[in-house]
């Protein structure tokens, strides 16, 4: 089940997000969550669309939870509004009970740039890192890399992203020099948006392996 719900942070501004939970849904467990940054624009429409492209089926059929926040009067998650999650997932963590206190962080796009930043400020938030695709925004964004090292960081980019692909591998080296635990694949014949992610499995296979 899908539902959008808001909640106003303590500047007065109202966050809206998508929160999907699993068939069996009890309040009283304790469930693994995925904070999941949506691509483009970041508004509804590209929350739904990663919903419906890769988180929602796999997620409700795994037992987990997933949200989904719009950006905060279009002010992108890695151009201001990383700044509201932390208080967000604070918001969350009181509702919901995430598996082992902490999330799991996913983004597509520019909601993988995104998922770079809100890592790199907050590291101790997470369990994991996954983009698809995604890297450090900035040279500063880079230069933070080694606060990553005890995450792991798996990245998905097709071969054919002109620009994306070049980022990554630099991403990938950057973190296995510095000891992290990273892995970047790079997917035959796809573009940008990739298809052959659909659904989620493989992404969820390797959000597993981190509960």
């Amino acid at each position: 089940m899908t539902t959008y719900q808001t909640m106003t942070l303590r500047s007065g501004t109202i966050l809206e997000y998508a929160i999907v939970l699993p068939e069996d849904f009890n309040e009283a467990k304790t469930y693994p969550i995925l904070l999941a940054l949506p691509p483009g624009p970041q508004t509804k429409d590209m929350v739904q669309w990663g919903l419906s492209n890769y988180w929602a089926k796999t997620a409700q059929q795994r037992g987990w939870i997933v949200l989904s926040p719009v950006a905060p009067d279009g002010v992108l998650f890695f151009q201001g509004a990383e700044g509201v999650l932390p208080e967000f997932l604070a918001w969350t963590a009181n509702l919901l009970k995430p598996e082992g206190g902490k999330y799991h962080l996913a983004g597509i796009s520019n909601g993988g740039i995104s998922a770079f930043r809100i890592a790199l400020n907050r590291p101790e938030l997470f369990h994991d890192l996954l983009v698809l695709p995604g890297f450090p925004q900035n040279d500063q964004d880079f230069q933070r890399l080694n606060t990553l090292t005890t995450l792991p960081v798996m990245m998905f980019v097709g071969e054919n992203d002109d620009g994306w692909v070049q980022r990554m591998e630099a991403t990938e080296a950057a973190l296995n020099s510095l000891g992290g635990q990273v892995e970047l694949e790079i997917v035959k014949a796809e573009g940008h948006v990739i298809q052959s992610l659909g659904g989620g499995e493989r992404l969820f296979d390797f959000l597993e392996e981190n509960r």
